[in-house]
């Protein structure tokens, strides 16, 4: 079973009003890279609102005794989200008031399939613990269209510090998701206090 099929795919309420194409700035400008080691996205919010990174990746994550599928990025609630690269939003979902308890942390959260990579390769990105979303369900987005907006603690999942909870897995050829990646290999340097 995939981690799609975890998941119920009803519909729900979209908020919001239509993306427009907007990119923020990123990073400071960093030393040039060869193509094929560049990063590919943007961070999935301005960087100057990222206030840490937490966990990202891992089989057993400290203390919870379970795996952690994607990047932690905190950053102060109502920071407005973008898409990371091109693709199609797949699904918006909002599990906050769900019967299942592993949705119910997921919160609103949307799933998009990338653009394929210069390999053809695509990826699902996924946005957790969002506040409100934008009209966007089934959308083309463009890298850095407006997605919506990081949720207040204990509102959309979880976690006592506002944060998205972002996941990267390639498709699988045939479809379904693969096993999860570490974002931070996708994205343009960071440094963060």
């Amino acid at each position: 079973m995939s981690r799609a099929d975890r998941f119920d795919r009803a519909d729900f309420e979209v908020v919001g009003t239509p993306a427009r194409s907007i990119i923020e700035a990123q990073a400071a400008p960093q030393a040039p890279v060869r193509a094929e080691a560049a990063p590919r996205w943007m961070w999935p919010m301005n960087p100057i609102h990222i206030v840490s990174l937490g966990d990202s990746v891992t089989g057993d994550r400290p203390q919870k005794h379970r795996p952690h599928e994607g990047l932690d990025i905190y950053a102060p609630p109502g920071t407005r989200i973008y898409a990371a690269s091109g693709g199609t939003v797949l699904r918006v979902r909002d599990g906050r008031t769900s019967a299942q308890a592993k949705t119910r942390a997921a919160g609103l959260f949307v799933d998009v399939l990338t653009d394929p990579d210069a390999s053809g390769v695509q990826y699902i990105q996924r946005y957790l613990h969002l506040g409100s979303v934008r009209s966007i369900d089934k959308k083309r987005l463009e890298q850095g269209s407006p997605m919506g907006e990081l949720a207040q603690p204990h509102t959309s999942g979880l976690a006592a510090k506002s944060h998205l909870h972002f996941e990267v897995r390639a498709v699988r050829e045939g479809g379904g998701y693969g096993p999860p990646l570490d974002p931070r290999r996708f994205f343009p340097p960071l440094k963060v206090t």
